[in-house]
């Protein structure tokens, strides 16, 4: 008997159990590739984190041509570093929104010479302080010879909304004769004490020294050694409801108070106030107990 041709044989369909076994595992290899990849990385509950700043402060935060610069600008890059989430350009805060702009998730962060008060922390997190300083007095050629308190009896001292420094210049007229005026925002103090409107600019000496730089050929300076209210303590701004994340951003800023970068950064955005003073660090440098008295917390720590 002649071989049985194989030529033209059309091949057997699979057996339905078996069709179905492998379409099976077909699929649980797909789900397994997808199962496999990293999940979307998060901080604060967002994968990309908008970060507000102020625009006006020179040697905090000031924006020109587009360009940042300051103290405050310098710790939304370390942050932008350490934080493994996605960073939108900051965005501009006046003094009076950056509570708002937490609570409404108009931003996700705010670092622009926040400071931490207990009425603050009822609404939003901080994370700090990250820097410590007093509230002064910025005086321009008018002001000369101012170099007490009491110099500027008589006269009418510049402070901005949405500030503490508007709470600390209450009693100004009582402790020292002098009248309190309030306006917008820091450029129309200025403007007024370069224009001889004013006496005196009030408000934390950081800031201060900032525009003392700034209009230095204005012949602005701050006056030394003059001082008014308590301290203030600069902290990072974070909606309420992220407890974890809190406290990682406030481990990772214990450690970077502590570096040399840190005292970098504030000699290269505030030079005049390490001319002015000289033990600088001990005054403005916060300890590892000062921020974790201030941070993730609903009230000040004892």
């Amino acid at each position: 008997m002649a071989p049985t041709s194989t030529t033209g044989r059309r091949a057997r369909p699979l057996p339905g159990r078996l069709f179905g076994t492998v379409a099976t595992l077909v699929l649980l290899a797909g789900l397994a590739a997808c199962s496999s990849e990293e999940p979307e990385r998060e901080f604060l509950g967002v994968q990309r984190i908008t970060v507000a700043m102020h625009n006006d402060l020179p040697g905090l935060s000031y924006s020109s041509n587009y360009d940042r610069s300051g103290l405050d600008f310098l710790m939304f890059q370390h942050i932008e570093e350490e934080i493994d989430v996605d960073f939108s350009e900051p965005v501009d805060v006046s003094s009076g929104d950056r509570v708002t702009q937490l609570i409404q998730r108009k931003a996700d962060m705010t670092i622009a010479s926040f400071s931490i008060t207990a009425d603050r922390m009822d609404e939003i997190d901080f994370v700090g302080p990250y820097l410590k300083t007093r509230q002064g007095f910025l005086v321009g050629p008018d002001g000369a010879g101012v170099e007490r308190l009491a110099d500027l009896r008589g006269s009418q001292i510049c402070t901005w909304q949405g500030t503490t420094s508007v709470e600390a210049l209450e009693g100004i007229r009582e402790t020292a004769g002098a009248d309190p005026v309030t306006l917008t925002d820091a450029s129309d103090c200025i403007e007024q004490l370069i224009d001889g409107q004013v006496k005196a600019v009030s408000t934390d000496q950081a800031i201060l020294y900032g525009f003392a730089r700034q209009y230095e050929k204005e012949g602005l300076r701050v006056v030394p050694d003059v001082t008014i209210g308590a301290p203030q303590h600069y902290g990072i701004g974070l909606p309420k409801g992220h407890t974890a994340d809190c406290r990682r951003l406030a481990s990772w800023l214990k450690k970077h108070v502590g570096t040399s970068s840190w005292i970098r950064d504030v000699e290269t955005s505030l030079p005049t106030l390490i001319e002015e003073d000289p033990g600088w660090i001990s005054s403005h440098k916060p300890s590892a107990a000062e921020i974790e008295a201030r941070s993730c917390r609903d009230s000040i720590s004892p």
